[in-house]
């Protein structure tokens, strides 16, 4: 039967093997493979490649960076759908068209149609295992937006790039590749080159490639692969000279507004350009300059400079720099890297008043110890009560371990598992003038909102 609602639907989809979740044991070159997804988008007519579409790899940023790019895209005219992943709290968030929700009940007539083709589909693969749930998710990402006349689609991989399930896309406008470092070193290897080697997997002959900053190590794989592949490799360095903050990136404590943060983008080779985000930290500045550098090149109508300024400035995400509450300020974010922690706490600082508090939650495979360093280091950390708790139930955590590697850095530290518990005495400690920064793991923003939305302490607390 097939069912009634997209919450059952995607609970069927997360009735599968969700590799998101945990990997099953064995070989993951025998777990991660394309010809089960190649098999299931034939059975829908190659919806991948229906719609020119731009492919995002990286260890970070690529949520932002995608967000923009199909801001840039939307306001030059295209209807442009973007897919991502993590989700904070619901699977619809993966999924917009144009920066908007969408429409529901195209989306339960596309995923019918996936679910009743299904069992066909699934006996051919003889005896391989069952689609997953992200395979299943990123097909129906590709055959909603071919459904609602999309003219262009950003597509983010999962995991990886090689063996992701998006990587079924033969040829993309462009790739975008954002920083590369050290994660899932379970699956993707253990040294940055192995890692590199792996996102490097989405680039395609031909296809001209876009890349943030990267470690040296990761700049030699990515041109040899561009060599072999014959495809133009450009680095944003060899484009922007800078990036220079402008007054007026932080707002006080208690301000009712959120702030904006003003850039100034310095390119090599044309005028400065400021640009205005409504989320904070130099990489979100970074990640908007690798939109609108890639957007400028591979874009085949004019783009007009005053249109994107607006789009960028209006983007918000679930998850990146999310003001949960202004005053006394609450602010959850989905860093997870050592680097992407320490630029977090940077741009939180200016915002953050007197002695603010961290919780922090971290699911395996990721570098806590690193992230506990930048954040609570002898010489630069702003947080002097750090609590760590479980981020959420989605993927496996120790956050013990996790704990300890914080004492290491701040002995006061406590360790409260239950993350709702965790956060009533996260607002217990701060008070009416503390303020709070989440992070960790998306998973981590994402209990915490989706309890934020059913706390009365936040309700009642002043805003």
């Amino acid at each position: 039967m097939i069912p009634a609602t997209l919450d059952a639907v995607f609970q069927e989809f997360e009735n599968r093997t969700n590799m998101e979740k945990s990997l099953p044991a064995g070989n993951p070159n025998r777990v991660y493979r394309l010809d089960r997804m190649r098999r299931l988008c034939a059975a829908f007519d190659n919806p991948q490649d229906s719609v020119p579409s731009i492919h995002i790899a990286g260890s970070k940023g690529k949520g932002s960076t995608g967000a923009f790019i199909g801001a840039l895209l939307s306001a030059q005219g295209f209807k442009t759908g973007v897919y991502s992943s993590p989700h904070l709290i619901n699977y619809r968030e993966r999924f917009c068209i144009c920066g908007l929700p969408f429409p529901e009940n195209e989306a339960l007539e596309c995923a019918g149609e996936i679910l009743q083709k299904l069992p066909d589909v699934e006996k051919d693969l003889r005896g391989e295992r069952h689609a997953s749930t992200f395979e299943l998710l990123t097909l129906l990402a590709f055959v909603l937006f071919r459904r609602c006349g999309c003219q262009r689609m950003v597509i983010e991989t999962g995991l990886g790039g090689r063996l992701d399930a998006t990587n079924v896309i033969r040829s993309p406008l462009a790739v975008i590749l954002t920083p590369i470092e050290l994660e899932h070193t379970d699956i993707l290897g253990s040294r940055i080159s192995s890692i590199a080697r792996e996102k490097a997997g989405i680039m395609k002959r031909g296809v001209p490639v876009w890349s943030a900053r990267q470690k040296g190590p990761v700049r030699r794989v990515l041109r040899r692969n561009a060599a072999v592949k014959e495809l133009p490799l450009t680095f944003l360095s060899s484009r922007l000279k800078q990036i220079r903050p402008l007054p007026g990136n932080s707002a006080p404590a208690g301000d009712s507004r959120p702030p904006l943060f003003s850039w100034e983008l310095h390119w090599k080779n044309a005028p400065p350009e400021t640009v205005h985000l409504a989320m904070g930290g130099r990489i979100q500045a970074e990640n908007a300059a690798l939109a609108l550098a890639a957007v400028r090149e591979t874009s085949s109508r004019e783009f007009l400079m005053r249109q994107p300024a607006e789009a960028l400035r209006q983007l918000t995400l679930p998850g990146r720099f999310h003001f949960l509450r202004l005053n006394p300020l609450i602010l959850i974010d989905g860093a997870h890297t050592p680097r992407s922690v320490e630029e977090l706490s940077k741009a939180f600082a200016p915002l953050a008043g007197k002695n603010p508090l961290l919780l922090f939650g971290s699911v395996l495979g990721k570098d806590h110890l690193a992230m506990a360093r930048r954040l609570c280091g002898k010489t630069s950390s702003i947080f002097k009560d750090v609590i760590v708790s479980t981020p959420g139930t989605f993927k496996p955590s120790r956050p013990e371990e996790v704990a300890a590697s914080f004492r290491r850095c701040n002995t006061a530290t406590l360790l409260i598992p239950d993350p709702a518990e965790a956060f009533r005495k996260a607002l217990e400690m701060a008070g009416e003038h503390r303020s709070i920064l989440i992070c960790g793991s998306f998973y981590m923003a994402g209990a915490v909102a989706e309890l934020a939305a059913n706390d009365l302490a936040i309700a009642s607390q002043p805003s």
